[in-house]
C-alpha cells in the first residue's frame, strides 16, 4: 500500500513539474483550487498511514528518504526538461 502513496504523491509533482517550462511553485503557479485540492490529497497521503485507518489497511509511513529521492526526481525533471 506504501507504494500506492508513493505512486500517487510522485504522478502529482511530476504533473506539475512538466506542465509549464518555467520552474513550479517559484516562477509558475496553478490555480488556487488545484494547488488546494492538490495539497489536500498529498497531505492525506502522507498522514494517513499513522491514523487508525491507516493501521486498519496495513498502510506504512512513508520513509524520510522518499522525500528526498522525490525532490531528486523532480530536480531531475526539470533538468530534462529543459
Amino acid at each position: 500500500m506504501a507504494e500506492n502513496v508513493k505512486r500517487v504523491l510522485s504522478q502529482i509533482l511530476i504533473a506539475y513539474m512538466i506542465r509549464t517550462r518555467k520552474i513550479p511553485f517559484i516562477q509558475s503557479y496553478a490555480s488556487r483550487s488545484v494547488l488546494i485540492l492538490t495539497v489536500m490529497i498529498m497531505t492525506a497521503g502522507i498522514f494517513i498511514p499513522f491514523t487508525i485507518l491507516g493501521k486498519a489497511v496495513n498502510l506504512k509511513p512513508l520513509s524520510g528518504s522518499y522525500f528526498g529521492i522525490l525532490f531528486c526526481y523532480c530536480v531531475l525533471t526539470q533538468v530534462v526538461k529543459k
